[in-house]
């Protein structure tokens, strides 16, 4: 699926990356904020075929939000709809997760 809004969602996944590599919390959950905004408008204009890429989706920024809050304990993050659709996975769960992806899409 390609859109303005994907394109704005992993747009926002690579802000909040970079503001958690260098530290800047403060910035975190406006970034997480956005992202999850961007998720609902793109949900909302999804086709039927585009489920299961937005489930995944779904589930990959909700590991991304526990992983913010495991690395940060301190960051007050709002719980959404989002953030409840996946368990919280372990961080080596996650990495398991990413490689098998990368294996299954070569």
């Amino acid at each position: 699926m390609g859109s303005p809004i994907a394109d704005g969602v992993m747009a926002a996944t690579h802000k909040l990356v970079q503001q958690a590599m260098s530290g800047q919390w403060s910035e975190v959950p406006k970034t997480i904020s956005e992202r999850r905004e961007l998720l609902s408008r793109l949900s909302a204009t999804a086709s039927p075929q585009d489920q299961q890429w937005l489930s995944a989706l779904r589930q990959a920024m909700a590991e991304s939000d526990a992983v913010v809050a495991n690395i940060n304990p301190g960051m007050n993050l709002e719980p959404t709809a989002v953030a409840n659709s996946a368990p919280a996975a372990s961080t080596s769960n996650l990495i398991d997760d990413v490689m098998d992806m990368i294996k299954g899409s070569r």
